[in-house]
């Protein structure tokens, strides 16, 4: 099943002022409209190598479903296969990082986005993040997969709290990944991004960026020149896609 609106998408990434090189990834299959994010970690090329694996893998294997024999009733039955992908895909990442020592311990973030008849089915692991702008209201579909703990200093001073992933795609046999079945509306703004955008432009200000631009390539760019401004100290990657009726 096609879904029942005309997508509009515009995907971007960019290194960064720090980082040397980049761990994002971003992948769009637009006939399937299907849309994917990972943002890797690990040492040396172990993170990018984590993300587009990952990424690779998960559309792969998307591309070998029968999406077009799917009707509305089979809207759930497809979303615990979305979950039953991720898994499949965090085992063969793991497995990959077992194979090559250089790869060992790598890992990655992962958000998928699929549109289907009238519905928005998302999955993540991690924390880059699905946002869905509607009526000029911004609003996180997914949530973080994060702890924070407490940072004390050599002299045993308290720093503000320091943040973990609780879990990530690769770095375990086990995953938990998390999924969002919701109905869509005509003009929904879904935003996909790493934490090099989200950790640096607060949420009122991306409303207001949407709001404003209507654009997604200009909206995209505006995105990514204020992350920089405030130091891009990692990589950025977004993904806007948009709904109109056909």
């Amino acid at each position: 099943m096609h879904s029942v609106f005309n997508i509009e998408s515009y995907a971007t990434s960019d290194v960064g002022l720090v980082r040397s090189n980049n761990e994002d990834v971003v992948k769009t299959l637009d006939k399937l409209h299907f849309y994917i994010l990972a943002d890797g970690m690990g040492g040396h090329n172990a993170g990018e190598v984590a993300a587009d694996k990952a990424c690779e893998y998960m559309c792969h294997l998307i591309e070998s479903l029968p999406l077009e024999t799917l009707t509305s009733k089979d809207i759930h039955a497809l979303g615990e296969k979305i979950l039953s992908l991720m898994h499949q895909t965090n085992l063969w990442v793991h497995h990959l990082s077992k194979q090559n020592s250089d790869l060992s311990g790598m890992g990655t973030t992962l958000c998928t986005l699929l549109f289907f008849g009238n519905h928005i089915i998302t999955s993540h692991v991690g924390d880059s993040r699905i946002y869905r702008m509607r009526q000029g209201k911004l609003s996180q579909i997914t949530d973080d997969h994060l702890t924070y703990k407490k940072h004390l200093t050599a002299e045993g001073v308290e720093k503000q709290k320091k943040r973990a992933l609780t879990q990530a795609i690769g770095t375990s046999v086990k995953i938990k990944p998390s999924l969002s079945i919701s109905t869509a509306q005509p003009n929904d703004l879904l935003l996909m991004c790493s934490d090099g955008l989200s950790d640096l432009v607060k949420d009122e200000e991306i409303e207001k960026i949407l709001s404003t631009h209507l654009d997604l390539k200009d909206a995209s760019n505006f995105l990514i020149t204020l992350a920089k401004t405030r130091g891009g100290h990692d990589n950025i990657t977004l993904l806007l896609t948009k709904l109109n009726t056909k």
